[in-house]
């Protein structure tokens, strides 16, 4: 809404009624900077990106070492601990906030389902573009990045039918749940090929060596004496 002027019974108002949270941002912007809207939204950002700041250095401290260390323990290859331990690990917040918005009888139904369209948007825009700008660059598998694209697609074009609908049922549901199993069971199915293809690769190397070592060894102590024989009498 629009900011008020400062005063002491809107600072004792906003301190009265605090939002649920460890930061109490209305009463730093009404009591801490005097409603100030040119001083509050500065500092209120340059907060916010701070925030991001330690979310980003306490997941390169903890969670990513924790997802490398499971990921190598139970032998996953990076795909599967891409669609299993981070998609759980970056999606266990918003699945915990949507069912915070949707629970009750004064629930939120389409705040819940948007703030996971939302996210999906941020991640699909933001956080891949500054990936991107950070980390270029890299390569991509063509192959790995169509299925990952076209299978989000798929999702999130089932999960905006539903938001305009503002009702789910329980086989839309049901569904929404397999098809994640079967995303992951597709990813598992290429890993495997893909596993196959570089052992065929490897073996057939090695039979091409161990081929080609054989030609120049000696067939047999007949053939290494008349080498020697004939190596003798170039000489003499």
């Amino acid at each position: 809404g629009p900011s008020l002027p400062y005063t002491a019974a809107a600072c004792a108002s906003v301190r009265a009624d605090p939002a649920p949270g460890l930061l109490n941002y209305a009463a730093v912007h009404s009591c801490l900077l005097r409603a100030d809207r040119r001083l509050s939204l500065p500092v209120l950002a340059l907060l916010l990106l701070l925030h991001f700041r330690f979310l980003a250095v306490a997941a390169g401290a903890h969670f990513s070492p924790a997802v490398s260390r499971l990921a190598s323990r139970l032998r996953l290859s990076p795909s599967m601990a891409a669609v299993t331990l981070l998609a759980l690990g970056n999606g266990a917040p918003d699945a915990f906030a949507s069912a915070a918005a949707l629970r009750g009888e004064g629930g939120l139904p389409r705040a819940g389902l948007a703030a996971i369209l939302s996210a999906g948007a941020f991640v699909s825009a933001f956080v891949v573009g500054a990936v991107s700008l950070i980390a270029a660059p890299f390569a991509v598998p063509p192959a790995s990045f169509t299925r990952d694209v076209f299978l989000y697609l798929l999702a999130a074009s089932a999960l905006f039918y539903i938001y305009l609908s503002a009702e789910i049922f329980l086989w839309q549901a049901v569904g929404l749940v397999l098809f994640y199993v079967f995303f992951v069971g597709l990813v598992f199915y290429m890993d495997l090929g893909a596993a196959g293809k570089a052992v065929s690769s490897a073996e057939q190397e090695t039979a091409n060596g161990m081929s080609r070592g054989a030609m120049d060894l000696p067939v047999s102590v007949e053939h290494q004496k008349q080498r020697k024989t004939e190596t003798a009498f170039q000489q003499f």
